[in-house]
């Protein structure tokens, strides 16, 4: 879905939900963003290792060196798995290979604006697309972030009307703006 629908805050609850019910579990924020910094790549497969075997270092000296330990570190554990922000296959090759990197009952969740994306992996994806809010939803949204309350007083359901209708029914937007 686009940007500032709420992907990243539904796959935290999801998270959050689940995560308990795993050996082990990792949460990579930002993918997109980290990926194109210096050494993205391999700074990326350092923190879902890290994450995963609680520790501080597990030396990895590229991408494809990375690869090789996340599937033999991996293969044997039940892991919960989320990759926030995906946009390039490279990064979902560098960080979840296939699902023989994993142990079985193992879960990936994968938060794009491109499904088409998760769908070329050769494995049937649950898509999950996230529906625009309507205008009582919308409202309710913003009167929370704004004013505290599920709806705005009189003196501000102009004002509020108009936010929502600047805002396309973006909750990031109306958690901005609010």
């Amino acid at each position: 879905g686009m940007g500032g629908v709420g992907k990243t805050t539904i796959a935290k609850a999801l998270y959050n939900q689940l995560s308990r019910k795993f050996d082990c579990k990792c949460f990579l924020l930002n993918i997109r963003e980290v990926w194109e910094q210096d050494n993205g790549q391999v700074s990326l497969q350092d923190r879902l290792l890290s994450d995963i075997y609680k520790t501080t270092k597990i030396p990895i000296r590229s991408t494809e060196s990375g690869k090789l330990e996340l599937k033999n570190r991996l293969c044997h554990k039940r892991v919960l798995l989320v990759l926030d922000e995906i946009d390039k296959v490279e990064q979902m090759n560098a960080l979840c290979g296939s699902h023989e990197w994993f142990g079985s009952g193992s879960c990936i969740i994968i938060t794009t604006r491109d499904e088409h994306l998760v769908k070329m992996r050769g494995v049937e994806p649950i898509i999950y697309r996230l529906d625009e809010m309507d205008d009582s939803e919308a409202i309710e949204l913003f009167s929370w972030h704004a004013f505290k309350q599920a709806y705005p007083d009189t003196n501000f359901s102009v004002l509020t009307k108009d936010v929502v209708a600047y805002s396309s029914g973006l909750p990031l937007a109306f958690e901005v703006l609010g």
